[in-house]
């Protein structure tokens, strides 16, 4: 789809059905993103499209890229998701043409996700005069690269907010960046506790040759370098010294930019240890909510990240997770309770830590009761939309948008 899907036309304002009154006008919100493939950030898109109050928001969701599978899973906002692709990597007309969109739908607030979205967000809000631009920091791998970063500093004076999903990437770009404290809040993803619940998969091990009494301790992460799949995979060489029988399950989507590299690199590191036959590589899945409930154990060997969706994902599916003590990790993973926190590149402690917790089904259980409960109070996808809505409304507070007077309760369970 290359040419703009256009949402359908905006209501002036809703009816109060008790009196049949014009009531006030909804904020109308654009969430533009620069794909909603199947990653982190673009999960949250979803989540965040949902969970905002419809009785608030008016969600607009908006995709610069044709690859968009999670386009369906936007339940009622999908009526309100349009494409507006990016041409070709100078596509310079992108940014009149995402305005021409948010004058047409009269945005109040945009709010953009990953890097080219969030360039695009910034200008093209500007351009449309839109009230409030809200920018994020979600762990981009672009902050590496000099020309981007050049960019973003060029541009950081057209935005009004940034969200973090992590006080890591808070203090990055406070620090580094120079982006002013007061333009900064932290919120951290949300996870959908219905979707993601404890739970046994018999049929999917069956179907993947997995006993099922077998210990089974899971990595599902992209394959990238950040991921770090090797010092998965020494630990796990590791723990099947002394447990031999444990299943190590790795899935996740395959860098586009180098489709074979880290997976390849991943399997012939397997077939080198000598631990091939007890791994199985399941490349890109849309099941994943059914992986969870056959896995027994999380792990992640992450040298970076944001707030790891998967982190919060395991823990709402009764999971002990085993994370590396990089961003905000260790604030989510509570060392000994919910599961436990290594050093990065640590495949021995890491090793150790998987086994005590192949060897203890009792531990298992208790961290992962307890993980579940911190996924439901603390990063629900409710919380994510009440918390994301206020800023919203206090960015057009602060512009004076006579809209949003009196307003609270920004998430759906507010």
């Amino acid at each position: 789809m290359n040419a703009t899907t256009t949402a359908n036309p905006t209501p002036a304002e809703t009816n109060d059905v008790s009196t049949g009154a014009p009531a006030r006008e909804l904020v109308n919100t654009l969430l533009l993103t620069s794909s909603l493939e199947r990653g982190g950030a673009e999960r949250q898109v979803v989540e965040l499209a949902k969970s905002l109050d419809p009785g608030v928001f008016r969600v607009f969701v908006c995709s610069l890229s044709d690859d968009n599978p999670l386009a369906d899973q936007l339940g009622p906002v999908a009526e309100r998701f349009s494409v507006i692709a990016k041409r070709n990597k100078y596509d310079v007309g992108l940014i009149r043409r995402v305005a021409r969109f948010m004058h047409a739908h009269r945005i109040d607030v945009v709010h953009s996700f990953m890097f080219d979205a969030e360039i695009v967000g910034r200008l093209a809000g500007r351009l449309a005069g839109v009230p409030a631009i809200i920018c994020s920091n979600r762990c981009p791998h672009w902050q590496r690269r000099r020309f981007k970063l050049w960019v973003a500093r060029v541009t950081a004076g057209c935005f009004d907010r940034m969200i973090a999903n992590s006080r890591a990437g808070m203090l990055y770009e406070r620090d580094e960046q120079k982006v002013p404290e007061r333009k900064l809040c932290v919120i951290p993803n949300g996870v959908d506790t219905n979707r993601f619940r404890p739970g046994r998969s018999p049929d999917l091990r069956d179907a993947l040759g997995i006993a099922q009494d077998a210990v089974v301790v899971g990595m599902i992460a992209h394959f990238r370098g950040n991921k770090d799949h090797d010092t998965w995979l020494r630990a796990a060489a590791e723990v099947l010294k002394a447990h031999p029988d444990t299943i190590f399950l790795s899935a996740g989507s395959i860098d586009g930019e180098s489709p074979d590299h880290h997976f390849g690199r991943a399997r012939d590191l397997a077939r080198s240890l000598g631990i091939e036959h007890a791994v199985k590589f399941l490349g890109p899945r849309g099941d994943v909510a059914e992986l969870y409930s056959m896995l027994d154990i999380k792990t992640l060997s992450s040298r970076f990240e944001g707030t790891p969706n998967v982190v919060l994902e395991a823990m709402a599916a009764g999971l002990p997770t085993i994370v590396t003590d990089v961003s905000d990790n260790a604030l989510i993973v509570l060392e000994g309770e919910t599961g436990f926190v290594v050093p990065m590149g640590d495949a021995a402690l890491m090793a150790q830590r998987m086994g005590e917790l192949v060897g203890d089904a009792d531990l298992r259980r208790r961290m992962g009761e307890t993980a579940r409960s911190r996924a439901v109070e603390e990063f629900s996808v409710e919380a994510l939309g009440r918390r994301t809505g206020e800023v919203y409304l206090d960015a057009l507070r602060a512009k004076g948008a006579a809209k949003v007077a009196g307003l609270t309760g920004a998430g759906k369970n507010a």
